[in-house]
């Protein structure tokens, strides 16, 4: 009886989250509304300025699993050339000389970056991994905590702006295959909770494009191409003149609050909270909060 339960619940939930459809919303009175923000430039369009970004990726003490390294290299080439804001260049020359100097020992806060023809450079590299076998009656198995460690540097400044370490666990069977296979696929989840955070930190304001529902859903001008995925949490707001009470002339003011429900490559479909509330519409500004865990992706689905 609880598993019936259990399973309606979980039906009940898949159902409602399937309920999304903007299309299927009617347009209402608050949708046909418009926000003018009359000191900025009358376009819904997201400029893509693109800035030039070199992957580097070290293994640090760990040679053996090299096969690792290049999923890491693959997997942040990949992720960040889908960002319309960056352009993965090939200097291979350049990435060699610096591969050379995290060889030496050199910390990658300390690299010279001097002449590499990009505006940042990332370094990823296994920073620490633990194997721990237990013995059972089919044989040896292992599990195994691995650490990811990710750095951001600016050519411009040579500094070291955004630092992240991402532990992983995993389990696996006795061979190496399994070892690695599992150890890569560890690696590529770190990469997109690296470029998440990357997204967060780059990514333009955007723009409301639409509503539907009096408000209800909005879509808005960033979607994949700026590492947009579903359930990340987005802010809506507005450009308010303040300079007649001593503030800024020009102030972010919150209204609202949403959740990514669909993304498309150029534009994403956001559920807005409480819209009866808020004043969500066509022309107000969003900007990305960061990710989140929805329900499902805690069950494993």
């Amino acid at each position: 009886m609880m598993k019936q339960m259990i399973i309606g619940m979980g039906i009940a939930v898949l159902f409602a989250g399937c309920g999304f459809n903007p299309q299927s919303m009617p347009v209402g009175q608050k949708d046909s509304t418009v926000y003018v923000d009359e000191g900025a430039p009358q376009t819904l369009a997201t400029k893509e300025d693109k800035a030039k970004v070199a992957v580097i990726v070290d293994e640090g003490a760990y040679k053996d699993y090299r096969q690792v390294g290049e999923v890491l290299d693959s997997s942040l080439n990949q992720k960040l050339h889908k960002f319309s804001f960056f352009q993965v260049v090939d200097r291979k020359s350049q990435l060699a000389l610096l591969r050379d100097q995290l060889a030496t020992g050199t910390e990658a806060s300390n690299i010279d970056v001097t002449g590499v023809e990009a505006d940042f450079v990332v370094v990823a590299r296994i920073a620490s991994l633990v194997l721990q076998p237990r013995a059972t009656q089919n044989g040896t198995t292992y599990s195994a905590d691995v650490m990811y460690d990710f750095k951001w540097i600016s050519t411009a400044s040579k500094r070291v702006i955004m630092t992240e370490s991402i532990k992983k666990s995993c389990s696996y069977a006795n061979t190496k295959a399994d070892v690695v296979s599992a150890l890569g696929t560890e690696a590529d989840k770190a990469v997109n909770e690296f470029c998440a955070k990357i997204a967060v930190k780059y990514a333009p304001p955007a723009r409301v494009l639409e509503t539907r529902g009096n408000g209800a859903a909005a879509r808005i001008s960033l979607g994949s191409n700026y590492g947009l995925t579903a359930h990340t949490d987005v802010c809506f707001y507005e450009i308010v003149d303040n300079s007649d009470v001593g503030g800024e002339k020009r102030d972010m003011k919150d209204i609202a609050t949403g959740k990514v429900k669909l993304v498309e490559e150029k534009t994403a479909w956001v559920e807005v909270k409480k819209p009866e509330e808020t004043n969500v519409r066509k022309g107000v500004y969003v900007r990305v909060l960061g990710e989140s865990t929805s329900f499902f992706e805690s069950l494993g689905f």
